[in-house]
C-alpha cells in the first residue's frame, strides 16, 4: 500500500480508481463496471460509493451532478483534485490547466456521459479479451496538425493485442450538433474528415504512427451514414481505411466489439476492432466483414 499521510492509506484498488478518473469524469455506475479491469474489482455499488466518500473526505476526488435524463436522481461524475493528481502522475509532473479540475460546462454533460458509456464498454471488453489499452489521451489533450487543419480528438488510445501488435484509435463522438459542411473556415464534420485524412497521408501503410478515426454517433444512425458518405467524397485515397463508425446504442448492445463486426467504413464494409480472427481458419474467397488494419 502507498501511504499519503499517517491517517490516509491508499490501496492498489484506489490507485486503479484514481487512474480511471484521470482518463475521464465517469459516473459511479460506469466506474463500477470499469472496476472489472482493476486488480481488485468492486463487487457492489455500495462499496464503491463508500470508498468514494472516504477519498472525497481526504480531498483526493470531487463530484458534481450530471444533467442527463436518468431514472431517479441525477448521477454524479467524478474528477481528481489537485491533491489527487500527483498520486496518479507523480510529483514531478506539472498540474494540468485549471479546467481539468473544474466542473463540466452544462452543455457538455451529454457529450461527457456518452463518451463515458463508450469508454467503459470498450475498456471492459478489451480486458476480457486480454487486450491492453496503452497511451490513453483524454479529451482535448492530443493535438493533430496537417497544413491548415488542427484537430483535438475526444480521446485516443493504443490497444495492444496479446501477440504484441499495436493498433491506434482516435475517437470522435458526434452528438449531431456540428455542421456537416461549411463554406467558411469554421468547425464542421467535413473539415475534421479532411484534416485527419491529410494527417494520415503523411504515413505509409505499415507506419506504427498510423491510426483509425472512430466516429461514434449518439443520436442517429442516419447521421453516421452521412458522415461515412462524406468521408468517401473527401478522402485523397478512398482505398485506405481511415474512418470507421458505429451508432452508440448499437455498440452498447454488443457484448464484444472486438469480435462482432458492428463498425462500418466509407465503403460499407463491416469491421471489428481487432485485426485477427477469433480462431485460425481459411479466409473465404469473398467476405464482407473485415478487421481494422489501421
Amino acid at each position: 500500500m502507498t501511504t499519503t499521510s499517517p491517517h490516509r492509506q491508499i490501496t492498489l484498488r484506489d490507485l486503479d480508481l484514481l487512474t480511471v478518473i484521470d482518463r475521464h469524469p465517469f459516473t459511479a455506475r460506469q466506474l463500477l463496471h470499469l472496476s472489472e479491469t482493476f486488480v481488485h474489482p468492486f463487487t457492489h455499488d455500495r462499496l464503491l460509493r463508500r470508498r468514494f466518500a472516504e477519498l472525497r473526505k481526504a480531498g483526493l476526488v470531487k463530484d458534481w451532478p450530471l444533467a442527463t435524463v436518468s431514472n431517479g436522481g441525477a448521477p454524479h461524475y467524478w474528477k481528481l483534485t489537485r491533491a489527487g493528481f500527483p498520486l496518479v502522475h507523480g510529483r514531478e509532473i506539472p498540474l494540468p490547466s485549471r479546467r481539468y479540475f473544474e466542473p463540466l460546462a452544462p452543455g457538455h454533460h451529454h457529450h461527457s456521459f456518452c463518451l463515458g458509456e463508450f469508454l467503459s464498454h470498450v475498456l471492459v471488453a478489451a480486458h476480457r479479451e486480454g487486450i491492453a489499452v496503452d497511451h490513453f489521451a483524454r479529451e482535448n489533450s492530443l493535438k493533430f496538425e496537417a497544413g491548415a487543419f488542427t484537430m483535438y480528438p475526444d480521446c485516443a488510445f493504443q490497444r495492444r493485442h496479446p501477440d504484441g501488435r499495436p493498433f491506434n484509435f482516435v475517437i470522435e463522438l458526434d452528438n449531431s450538433t456540428e455542421r456537416m459542411r461549411s463554406r467558411m473556415d469554421v468547425e464542421s464534420i467535413e473539415r475534421k474528415l479532411r484534416g485527419y485524412d491529410a494527417h494520415q497521408s503523411q504515413y505509409d501503410a505499415l507506419d506504427s504512427a498510423r491510426y483509425v478515426v472512430l466516429f461514434i454517433t449518439t443520436r442517429s444512425e442516419t447521421r453516421l451514414q452521412h458522415i461515412l458518405d462524406l468521408a468517401s467524397m473527401v478522402m485523397q485515397n478512398p482505398q485506405r481505411t481511415v474512418f470507421i463508425g458505429v451508432h452508440l446504442p448499437v455498440l452498447l448492445a454488443t457484448a464484444n466489439p472486438f469480435r462482432q463486426a458492428i463498425f462500418r467504413d466509407h465503403r460499407g464494409l463491416k469491421r471489428t476492432l481487432t485485426p485477427i480472427p477469433a480462431t485460425p481458419q481459411p479466409r473465404p474467397a469473398q467476405r464482407r466483414s473485415e478487421a481494422v488494419v489501421g
